[in-house]
């Protein structure tokens, strides 16, 4: 199996903190692509969709010079994930299956301080008739709520940790030992806890803001890792190379 994990194209909040202005006062508890973000999925899609004529033995072309060729996408389902997921997903004319728990670490909320004490937001995230408006194709893992498929509030911090190897552990029930080449895309935040699961780091401390290092990942970039035997090869990280430096973000 190899596995790419790809963060999701450029959102509002990503555009807003780019640009050092009030991201507290007017971040989105679930933005939506930008017009930058839009062009990255779409550079991303075409450079996924590259296949060349060469020898059979994939495993032996660790810059993927022959191609991807991809055989499943998941995404999470904040909004900005799955709508890069689909621009991938219909290039490659693949199906797109949304894995709730790849989402971001926190979930889906807003806080604000009042009276000098933090609030937290009741949100909900995209709901059933969301997604069989906007992205009627996109497969559910498992059946969401009506009202949305975030339970509501923030996330603690122990869960983020758990959450990956329950993600880990679900694609490997699936495609551990196979030919398949897997893509995930999901967060930047939440990668550093999907490679923690994968390389068992740290697994004592639950929370990655405590550690002493933390994971760049560009928006729409590509890491890989192949699972062969019972060893996991990091074969690159934060590829964006695909990108011209206008979109680089």
């Amino acid at each position: 199996m190899q596995l790419y994990l790809i963060r999701h194209g450029q959102s509002a909040n990503n555009a807003r903190w780019e640009a050092q202005e009030s991201y507290e006062t007017y971040r989105s508890s679930d933005p939506t692509l930008t017009e930058k973000g839009v062009r990255q999925a779409e550079l991303l899609a075409d450079f996924l969709a590259v296949s060349k004529p060469g020898e059979d033995n994939f495993w032996r072309d660790p810059q993927n010079r022959l191609g991807f060729g991809l055989t499943h996408i998941y995404c999470s389902l904040m909004q900005r994930a799955i709508h890069t997921g689909s621009i991938i997903a219909n290039r490659l004319n693949l199906p797109l299956m949304a894995l709730p728990e790849a989402h971001e670490v926190g979930g889906i909320y807003l806080d604000s301080i009042v009276n000098d004490v933090i609030e937290i937001s009741l949100e909900h995230g995209v709901s059933p008739e969301f997604l069989s408006t906007h992205y009627p194709d996109l497969i559910l893992a498992k059946p969401i709520e009506e009202k949305g498929w975030w339970r509501g509030g923030k996330e603690e911090s122990s869960l983020p940790l758990k959450r990956a190897q329950s993600v880990l552990n679900w694609i490997k029930e699936r495609h551990l030992g196979s030919d398949d080449r897997v893509a995930i895309v999901t967060h930047g935040g939440f990668t550093n806890y999907l490679l923690r699961a994968m390389l068992q780091i740290s697994p004592e401390e639950p929370d990655s803001r405590k550690l002493d290092y933390r994971l760049i990942y560009n928006n729409c970039a590509l890491s890989r890792f192949d699972f062969v035997d019972n060893r996991i090869m990091m074969v690159y990280h934060n590829r964006a190379d695909f990108l011209t430096d206008d979109l680089v973000s």
